[in-house]
């Protein structure tokens, strides 16, 4: 019996070996990040210290006079490849400083992990928000400003929430400011975005939002979040007090934890071995082993904005110029001509340029109007925004204006009108007249010239001369003239070589419309829109694995396989979702699920690869695009 009983002992424990020791025998490391890595008095930045390989290594945080340091929370993961357990713990702490300066953190250290290099801080005079955004790398921080109207509800104790943030809460009728709206995620929560924020008021318009949104991570509340942001523009439509409300449907993948205190599942050993194994509850109280045995779930989820009340005003009647055609902002006028000099009848191109800040979609103009001296057709337009949001830039009018009369003259002035919204006043500029030299055209001088009564009346050289007797002179027939009266067009060969040609030209038209139907095909030019996308993805994939930027690589292999389903569903690439591949591929898409749902826990939940990994995804994406073709 006792034979019996050690040999059952020793089983166990050799299976627990075997499933532990791939964790046990990864290198533990550790490494550091502080963002932003330059803040202003009085706003905090994230230092998360990461440590992979030991979850029961604890960071060693030195002190650092001017800073205080404070540990608010951490994140855990772990994965299993080919039997290989690795995990990881990062732990994140807030970072103020008492004054400006620069400031060193000396090197973190962990039992058995080594230690990281000294990290640096910036700390500029000035007052912040308490939260601010981490720039993203290669971009210059941007200072928020003085007035926002901020409608997001408290976030304590909340995993995800949505917020949309304006420069001011006053608005008057075609005003178009830029917004931000903002998606936040709790770390730890892995979550999918079902569509784009959508407006449930019909008192504004929301421009066109990105599909490739921007991803930073933001500390609120003392809470790390991942915070996805759409960068855009929001006009005023109608007159009234209207609350700015936007949804945003989502679909949250939760962590179940192990039960404890009942259920099969609390001990998987004991479970396995019976009443009588070595291994306790006490041993699985530990969050490596929920993570490993717990089940994640999804909800349907859709946040909403509790809305902050918008006042819009009406735009004035009084005081409305008459070539008022609706443009809204602060704008300056500017003309020129393709050239200073010209002749009566050759078009000159002229050029209005109206530059600032407002809605540009209610930017019109009339151009020259037609006079005796010049002629003008209607003006084309074309607008070069100056920022993401689309609030700024040039819109350009191009018009044709032909003179009608010889010698110096101006070009007219042309005006604009538009309505200030921060004078609250009306506001007309003018051009600057244009001065050109038009000469007279020589073709339409040589036209207008009246012929001579002397050469009009002159006899016609090579005409027979009937004056003397009212007869011409008998003439000598040439040796290649015809003895046949037969009309050119009845012969035989002229009837077959034009009737050659005309076949051919009606055969090169056919020819033609074909190409020109093909080339015009909609959805031939959605498929090779759709694969060219793909392949552009499938290189950023490779350039993101050189760089080991998961992040990169699994925002390239998301959209390369939302653009082959689809091009082949004839659907946007918003609508191909997690559900929706569910629903469509009829339970035969578990690898590309599987892709997606990584992305996300990439994406939104901080998970992270190694290279061979990244490799071994590159191959299973490459590997279901195929697939896809081919059904």
């Amino acid at each position: 019996m006792k034979t019996h009983t050690l040999q059952h002992h020793l089983l166990t424990g050799l299976c627990f070996v075997a499933l532990v020791a791939p964790a046990w025998a990864a290198q533990t490391t550790i490494s550091a990040q502080i963002q932003p890595q330059s803040i202003s008095l009085g706003d905090s930045a994230q230092l998360a210290v990461t440590i992979k390989g030991s979850q029961s290594a604890e960071p060693e945080v030195p002190s650092v006079n001017g800073l205080d340091i404070t540990r608010v929370g951490q994140s855990s993961s772990m994965r299993s490849i080919n039997g290989a357990v690795t995990s990881s713990v990062t732990h994140i702490y807030r970072v103020t400083a008492d004054r400006a300066g620069s400031f060193t953190i000396p090197a973190i250290t962990a039992a058995g992990a080594g230690s990281t290099p000294p990290i640096t801080l910036r700390v500029d005079q000035g007052s912040g928000s308490q939260t601010r955004r981490a720039p993203p790398q290669g971009r210059a921080q941007q200072t928020a400003p003085s007035m926002q109207v901020d409608t997001s509800v408290d976030a304590q104790n909340q995993s995800a929430f949505l917020r949309v943030i304006l420069p001011k809460h006053e608005l008057t009728v075609g005003e178009l400011v830029p917004v931000e709206v903002k998606a936040c995620f709790r770390a730890g929560v892995s979550a999918s975005l079902n569509g784009l924020p959508m407006l449930s008021s019909d008192a504004f318009t929301l421009n066109k939002l990105s599909d490739n949104p921007e991803q930073t991570r933001e500390i609120i509340n003392g809470a790390p979040y991942t915070v996805v942001t759409w960068t855009s523009s929001l006009s005023a439509v109608k007159a009234g007090e209207y609350p700015l409300n936007l949804d945003l449907p989502v679909m949250v993948r939760v962590k179940e934890r192990v039960k404890r205190g009942g259920g099969s599942g609390r001990n998987p050993f004991k479970d396995f071995f019976g009443a009588d194994s070595p291994f306790d509850d006490s041993m699985f109280e530990d969050s490596f082993f929920d993570d490993f045995f717990g089940q994640a779930t999804e909800k349907p989820l859709t946040l909403h904005t509790d809305g902050a009340v918008v006042k819009i005003k009406a735009l004035p009647l009084q005081g409305r110029p008459a070539n008022f055609t609706g443009a809204v902002g602060q704008f300056a006028l500017s003309s020129e001509a393709s050239t200073t000099s010209g002749a009566t009848g050759d078009p000159l191109t002229l050029k209005v340029n109206v530059t600032g800040q407002g809605n540009f979609g209610r930017v019109s103009m009339n151009g020259l109007p037609a006079s005796a001296d010049w002629k003008s057709y209607n003006p084309s337009s074309k607008f070069e925004p100056g920022d993401s949001s689309g609030t700024t830039g040039t819109k350009t009018f191009e018009q044709s204006i032909v003179p009608l009369k010889a010698g110096r003259q101006d070009i007219p002035a042309v005006s604009f009108s538009y309505f200030d919204p921060e004078k609250d006043a009306y506001v007309t500029k003018a051009t600057d007249p244009i001065a050109v030299e038009i000469a007279a055209n020589s073709a339409t001088a040589l036209a207008a010239t009246p012929v001579p009564d002397s050469v009009a009346n002159a006899p016609t050289t090579g005409e027979p001369d009937a004056s003397s007797e009212g007869m011409a002179h008998d003439q000598e027939v040439p040796a290649h003239a015809s003895s046949s009266l037969r009309p050119l067009i009845l012969r035989p060969w002229f009837i077959a070589m034009n009737g050659l040609t005309f076949a051919v030209i009606i055969l090169g038209s056919l020819l033609l419309a074909i190409r020109s139907r093909r080339a015009r095909d909609p959805r031939r030019l959605e498929r090779e829109a759709a694969e060219k996308a793909v392949k552009e993805s499938l290189a950023t994939m490779d350039e993101a694995l050189k760089e080991k930027d998961d992040t990169r690589f699994f925002d390239a292999a998301r959209r390369a396989l939302q653009e082959r389903l689809a091009s082949q569903w004839q659907v946007p690439v918003t609508k191909v979702t997690l559900p929706e591949i569910r629903s469509r591929l009829n339970g035969h898409a578990e690898d590309v699920s599987t892709i997606l749902q990584t992305a996300d826990d990439v994406t939104y939940a901080g998970k992270r690869f190694t290279a061979p990994d990244l490799k071994h995804w590159r191959d299973l994406v490459k590997t279901q695009l195929q697939q896809l073709s081919i059904s």
